[in-house]
């Protein structure tokens, strides 16, 4: 076997440098660099956990605050009207939507969980100006009728009219007895309207 001159040395000891450097690479490096991008990964996704968590909690404290004052003003809270209240929502919604340029009302089926009804309507109008929308607007949300103004769309048209397509509940009570409430059903009816202020509220912070 003869000996291997300088040159091949040279080259041979090259080809073990690459190859360890490859193995490094290949085996150490490669995995060692993975593990720590989902390590990084993670971290960023329990961070993440961590803020919507953070939102949430606030919003729960935000929403037990808002019911703890409304159960201390009871009659700041406009009573859930009786069961079946239709002319009367009719009627205030005229009124409230009379100033505008158009408008139209679509009343969906009403939907009933035990002794409370929810009473959805698609309320389309048009006005002349931002502000008399806004002011439409904060008029029915602040409407006497227990309601849950939501999908509130706002265009504004190259004409100068505003546009506003919205949704609102009215929430009724139905007696299940048909007759005048005594002490127990009053109780029954004020935990079932503390109820829909919660579940409103919820809905409304994104519980």
């Amino acid at each position: 076997m003869r000996k291997l001159s300088v040159r091949e040395w040279a080259l041979l000891i090259c080809l073990i440098i690459i190859a360890t450097g490859s193995a490094y690479i290949l085996f150490f490096h490669m995995p060692m660099t993975e593990r720590m991008d989902n390590l990084n990964a993670q971290i960023a996704q329990g961070e993440e956990l961590n803020h919507h968590l953070d939102v949430k909690i606030a919003k729960m404290h935000k929403m037990e605050k808002t019911l703890r004052e409304l159960e201390t003003q009871e009659n700041k809270i406009p009573q859930m009207p009786e069961y079946d209240n239709l002319k009367v929502v009719m009627a205030e919604l005229n009124t409230i939507l009379k100033p505008t340029m158009k408008y139209s009302m679509a009343f969906q089926a009403e939907e009933g969980n035990n002794n409370i009804f929810r009473r959805g309507v698609a309320i389309p109008f048009t006005c002349g100006s931002y502000e008399q929308t806004k002011q439409i607007l904060r008029t029915l949300h602040n409407s006497q009728l227990r309601n849950f103004l939501a999908n509130v769309q706002i265009t504004h048209k190259e004409t100068g009219v505003v546009e506003t397509n919205a949704t609102m509940t009215f929430f009724e009570y139905k007696d299940p007895k048909g007759g005048e409430q005594g002490e127990t059903e009053g109780t029954e009816r004020k935990q079932s309207e503390l109820k829909i202020l919660h579940d409103t509220l919820q809905e409304k912070w994104g519980e």
